[in-house]
């Protein structure tokens, strides 16, 4: 069949596929003939340039090309066919995706209102009366759209991603000292005067003899540690997930390490903490001295008691540099305390949530329970970076096979005041202190 050219009626003959045959076919059927007959006679054709020997005459090939060209059209005429049949269904297939049929403007309806009722308004316009009515279809409101399916959960935090804990800062680490040490069993040794002192002596008299004594104590690491477990699928769908348990778990165990500092019980694995170590107040010479005592008042005994109390004769002072009390407390006495004017007496305490005196800090702190109050100096509670805060990524049972892992944050620290700085530390209730300086 390649070696001549034929015309589309005899490629049908010898496909054997009669003219009316052929009518019936499909228009994508059709298609397919029409593109296997055109790929036939273009290559005889071109086989034709290549053939230097050929002798086709002008008449034939212009026969070959009306026969092309006709050809051609059919082929076209198929293809048209085939594309109006696809437009109809993709419209159908949008109608599916919209509910069933797709929606109309207020103007698309009127237009054909007007279309499919020509006629009549014709003839209302001729009688110079009558009336149509034309019922619109109702706005697209809020209410229009529905969610059959319901909303997945990972929606919310894809369109508005979780953020930090928002939880309290620690605030001891300013106020404590901090160190580092590579012991386990950290040694201090406290110098304690003993017997004897200078004295005045004349010409060639004895010397008095002075001693002193050295002690020896030791402090044991405490460890604070926990750990989260997270999901490989849940880090990846929930945007910044990880960062935010990391955050978390950092923040947790520093106001942790904190309570530990401020209130362990220093049994079993927990430090001793300040309150712990905190001794009650002894008003000494300040007793019953004091008319109509107020919370500065209790504050400032308290600041003198441990600057007056000594472990032997001629020890530093202590300077006590901070107050913990409630955060109740805190607005009841300084916060709401007011002059006879009715202006406040302490500007500070609403502005910066803080109140100075002397060197002293006054806060609010709420693990301190209401009546309460610690005074220290809290320089003379030590804190080591024995093992500093770490965090480590693990599996453990079968975590590995059901993508899960852990985040284990800890660390290992001495937390401590020297037997002779325990008298820098008081903690009593508030109402006590007062009824001890107040005047009979």
């Amino acid at each position: 069949m390649k070696n001549k050219f034929i015309t589309f009626a005899a490629f049908l003959i010898a496909k054997e596929i009669s003219t009316e045959a052929f009518e019936e076919k499909s228009a994508e059927d059709k298609l397919v003939l029409f593109k296997e007959h055109g790929s036939e006679q273009e290559a005889y054709i071109e086989s034709l340039k290549n053939d230097v020997d050929s002798k086709v005459s002008k008449e034939e090939i212009e026969a070959m090309k009306s026969e092309m060209n006709e050809v051609n059209a059919r082929e076209n005429k198929a293809f048209k066919e085939i594309l109006s049949k696809q437009g109809v269904a993709i419209t159908k297939m949008l109608e599916n995706m919209k509910g069933g049929g797709v929606s109309h403007t207020a103007k698309s309806q009127i237009d054909k209102f007007i279309s499919d009722n020509a006629e009549e308004i014709v003839k209302m316009k001729n009688q110079g009366h009558g009336m149509i009515e034309l019922k619109v279809a109702g706005p697209i409101t809020t209410a229009s759209a529905t969610n059959p399916n319901g909303i997945p959960e990972l929606v919310g935090v894809q369109v508005a991603p979780p953020t930090n804990v928002n939880l309290r800062m620690s605030i001891v680490d300013s106020l404590v000292s901090m160190f580092d040490t590579n012991q386990a069993a950290y040694p201090y040794t406290d110098t304690i005067p003993k017997d004897g002192d200078f004295e005045w002596v004349g010409e060639s008299g004895i010397k008095p003899e002075m001693d002193f004594t050295i002690e020896t104590r030791y402090a044991e690491p405490k460890k604070i540690a926990a750990h989260m477990v997270l999901t490989s699928e849940s880090i990846q769908d929930i945007p910044g997930l990880q960062s935010i348990a990391n955050n978390y778990l950092r923040a947790k165990h520093d106001l942790k390490r904190q309570n530990g500092i401020l209130f362990g019980t220093g049994v079993g694995d927990e430090p001793e903490g300040a309150t712990v170590y905190g001794r009650l107040f002894v008003a000494g010479a300040m007793a019953n001295l004091v008319a109509d005592p107020n919370f500065m008042d209790v504050v400032n005994a308290a600041c003198t008691d441990i600057y007056t109390t000594h472990n032997y004769v001629d020890e530093m002072n202590y300077m006590a540099n901070i107050v913990m009390v409630n955060p109740i407390d805190f607005y009841i006495n300084l916060v709401a305390a007011k002059d006879l004017n009715g202006l406040p007496l302490y500007p500070m305490a609403s502005l910066f949530n803080r109140v100075m005196i002397g060197g002293a800090t006054i806060v609010p702190e709420e693990t301190i329970p209401a009546g309460k109050i610690l005074v220290a100096d809290m320089s003379k509670y030590n804190v080591t970076n024995y093992v500093g805060y770490t965090v480590r990524v693990g599996w453990i049972n079968d975590q590995f096979i059901t993508n899960q892992f852990c985040i284990v944050g800890e660390s290992r620290l001495h937390a401590f005041v020297k037997f002779l700085d325990e008298q820098a530390f008081i903690y009593d209730d508030i109402a006590t202190i007062k009824a001890a300086i107040l005047l009979p």
